[in-house]
Order: C-alpha cells, then sequence, then structure tokens
C-alpha cells in the first residue's frame, strides 16, 4: 500500500485512498480470481485496478456507495478480463475456461440495487462492453476520453460502444415493451 500512497499527493486522497483498499480488497481479489482462476495473475489484476482507481480517486465522493462498489467492480473485471485476453494471446498458460459466462456480471453487484425504472432494467440486461461503456458514461459522469483510459480502449471505440449501445437498448427496451422515442 506504501508504493500507491507514494502516487498521491493530496493528504485527504490518501485516507479515501486507504479506505477504498481496506474496503474493497477482498472483493476485487474475489472478481479477479473467479476471471483469471490463478491467484498470481489475480494479484496483478487487482493491483493494476488500484493504479486506474489512483488516476481515477477524484471521481469517487462517498467510498460505501452502491455507486463506489460498481465502480471498483467494473475496473476488476475488465482489468482482469484485458490480463486473461493478453495470457490467452501470449500462449503463457493453457486456457482453463473459454465459457463466455466467465464474463457475464456477478448477480451480486446488482442484487441490493433497486431498479428505479425500466431504462436501468434494460441497461443491465445489455451484453458487457456496452453496460460498462454505459454506467462508467452515465452513472459515474466519465468522459469518453477518461473511460478509455480506464478500460484501456480507444475513445473511438468508447463513442461506438455508446451508440451501439444505445441501439441494443432501445431493441431490449422495445422487447419489455416499453414506448421509446426516437
Amino acid at each position: 500500500m506504501i508504493l500507491f500512497l507514494s502516487l498521491i499527493d493530496d493528504e485527504y486522497e490518501k485516507i479515501k485512498f486507504k479506505d477504498i483498499y481496506n474496503t474493497y480488497k477482498k472483493m476485487m481479489f474475489y472478481i479477479a480470481q473467479k476471471i483469471l482462476k490463478d491467484e498470481h495473475d489475480a494479484h496483478d489484476a487487482v493491483q493494476e485496478s488500484f493504479f486506474k482507481i489512483i488516476r481515477n480517486i477524484d471521481k469517487i465522493n462517498d467510498i460505501n456507495s452502491l455507486k463506489t462498489k460498481g465502480f471498483i467492480c467494473i475496473i476488476v473485471k475488465n482489468t482482469s478480463i484485458d490480463i486473461y485476453r493478453k495470457l490467452k494471446r501470449k500462449n503463457e498458460r493453457e486456457v482453463l475456461y473459454e465459457d463466455e459466462s466467465l464474463f457475464e456480471t456477478e448477480s451480486y453487484e446488482y442484487d441490493e440495487i433497486e431498479m428505479a425504472n425500466e431504462i436501468e432494467m434494460g441497461i443491465l440486461k445489455l451484453p458487457e462492453k456496452y453496460k460498462s461503456v454505459f454506467l462508467l458514461k452515465y452513472s459515474q459522469g466519465l468522459s469518453n476520453k477518461e473511460i478509455g483510459n480506464l478500460l484501456d480502449i480507444k475513445e473511438s471505440t468508447v463513442r461506438i460502444r455508446i451508440l451501439r449501445g444505445k441501439e441494443k437498448l432501445k431493441e431490449i427496451l422495445e422487447q419489455m415493451g416499453v414506448a421509446v422515442n426516437e
């Protein structure tokens, strides 16, 4: 943790990071371990996720909110998936699972959230690559550039995912019987 704290200048943000670290480190490791199936790779994913959190610490207001928990879950999950894909591409180890269900959002992330309306329910039904971008954009209020940096994708890819995600969301809402205005 000393390494992480050395990257933060503001004393208030150091305290905030310590609280985040102590509150979420076990959950982050659990998510990374579930995706990567390797303790060392999971530790790497959590460590890399903490670096991303430090770069975006100013976006976190309430450490114990569901919004913060979701934000952190998205970061560690996407970081773990990136590491998984890199390892798979480099053939550094045998792939244990190729089941796409590894990358689906765990229901525990959303069990506590009471759905306020059909649009939120529709967003949660989006494929993961669109859902992550939507949650970061509209829930966390991040810019396309910030989302790109956080997910290690190009800003243009973020824009495309938002556009395609809106199209998918429209289809989902229509299937749910929700009237959608163009």
